[in-house]
């Protein structure tokens, strides 16, 4: 009876430590040390990244005016030009602002749409060929630097022009040499030895290296033209009647300031006769008498 009482009791006592560890086990808060319960572990909250400073914005400063290139404002074909004048692609007709006057005697003897392509061939030869990418000054030229000016003239003409052409090669600073041609060539007289621009006198230079064209590359080197009513009268004084027209016309180059630092012009005024002979059905230069007026500088402005 002893032993099995024995026995009993020890199932009891059995029994009750598994109860404590079953109930020890299942309570997550459950006793670590007398008087102590464990604390849950803090939660870390997740770090917050510091905002990155906005950069200030900055302002590039504008590059002022420099000698190097001429500016963007005379980009383009003849900038400045009448809304009158036509432009297709890189053709120009100045045909639709060109006006006449004094022209009924012409008009009686050619037509009237004879007279007016003999007043636009005027012009065109004013614009196309005595204003020119030619005009920069150079250090030297070839005879077939001027081809284009012979498609405008008469064959006649031709034959007298060459002669003026090679003195003029030969000898590019003589004045008349120059005045010959017709056309506006700049000569960069006052250029010192050595300077990186041509001068254009005045305080003035040309853009870009000196005696080089890379300074109006992308850049128009006429800009602003102007001319007046084309005056139209009839030469009778050879077999074949011809016509004389006289016109004004102005054009500016624009040009670099030194000393200002800024970007001028220089404008070219020309007063024009021009002998005018039928040559087929076009009218081509027989002849000219051109005189270029006082030059005026300015700021640059497009007009």
């Amino acid at each position: 009876m002893r032993s099995k009482g024995i026995t009993i009791l020890a199932g009891v006592i059995a029994a009750v430590v598994l109860v404590s560890l079953t109930i020890g086990l299942a309570s997550p808060d459950g006793s670590v040390g007398e008087g102590q319960r464990a604390t849950p572990s803090a939660v870390l909250a997740p770090a917050t990244a510091s905002p990155s400073p906005t950069p200030t914005a900055t302002t590039p400063t504008p590059a002022g005016p420099t000698a190097d290139r001429a500016p963007e404002s005379v980009q383009g074909i003849w900038p400045g030009r009448s809304d009158a004048v036509a432009v297709d692609g890189k053709t120009v007709d100045w045909c639709p602002a060109v006006r006449t006057s004094g022209a009924a005697e012409a008009v009686a003897v050619f037509g009237k749409a004879a007279v007016r392509e003999a007043a636009c061939t005027a012009v065109r030869f004013v614009f196309e060929q005595r204003y020119s990418r030619l005009s920069l000054p150079r250090t030297s030229y070839a005879a077939k630097d001027l081809d284009f000016v012979l498609t405008a003239l008469a064959p006649v003409t031709v034959s007298t022009y060459h002669p003026r052409v090679a003195h003029f090669v030969a000898c590019p600073n003589c004045q008349s040499a120059r005045d010959a041609l017709g056309l506006v060539l700049f000569r960069g007289a006052g250029t010192t030895a050595g300077a990186s621009h041509a001068s254009a006198g005045r305080g003035r230079v040309f853009y870009g290296k000196a005696y080089g064209t890379a300074g109006y590359r992308g850049r128009a080197v006429w800009v602003n033209p102007t001319f007046s009513k084309v005056a139209i009268r009839v030469d009778r004084s050879k077999a074949m009647p011809r016509i004389i027209a006289t016109l004004e016309a102005s054009a500016a180059v624009p040009v670099f300031n030194s000393s200002a630092r800024r970007d001028d012009m220089l404008t070219v005024p020309t007063r024009a006769v021009f002998i005018l002979r039928r040559e087929g059905k076009a009218w081509k230069l027989g002849g000219w008498d051109i005189h270029s007026g006082a030059f005026a500088y300015a700021a640059l402005a497009i007009v």
